[in-house]
């Protein structure tokens, strides 16, 4: 979920007529941050990070199942809206007609990945 979403995310937000409209359109409304976390050690403050941004901004969150040996869903914000592997590969064309990852780059205006760790830095390769 991340590597697709991040690549979408990369190719889509930085096209120059995309941005302008974007800047034109959300002139009004709260800064939107797609927040993923991989499964690295500091995870652990992925709970933090969530809390401290969703006072400010919309925050959707994405994470690995590795970084579940690290985040507890009950730490997260109610207001946040977790995605998981599992789960995007469960509504695949049974509650929705496009991909997690499409809808999320559209959605969102800035992503955020952290931790991130040196696998998932490789893997992403933008």
């Amino acid at each position: 979920t991340i590597n697709s979403t991040v690549r979408l995310f990369y190719a889509h937000k930085f096209n120059r007529v995309a941005a302008l409209d974007a800047l034109q359109d959300n002139s009004l409304r709260k800064p939107r941050i797609l927040l993923a976390a991989s499964g690295s050690v500091a995870a652990i403050k992925f709970a933090h990070l969530c809390h401290s941004f969703s006072g400010w901004s919309e925050v959707r969150a994405i994470a690995t199942s590795a970084s579940f040996h690290f985040i507890g869903r009950a730490s997260l914000p109610k207001d946040v809206i977790l995605y998981t592997d599992e789960e995007e590969l469960s509504r695949w064309n049974t509650e929705y007609d496009s991909a997690c990852p499409i809808y999320l780059l559209h959605w969102a205006d800035i992503m955020v990945i952290a931790p991130l760790s040196a696998n998932t830095l490789a893997k992403v390769n933008v």
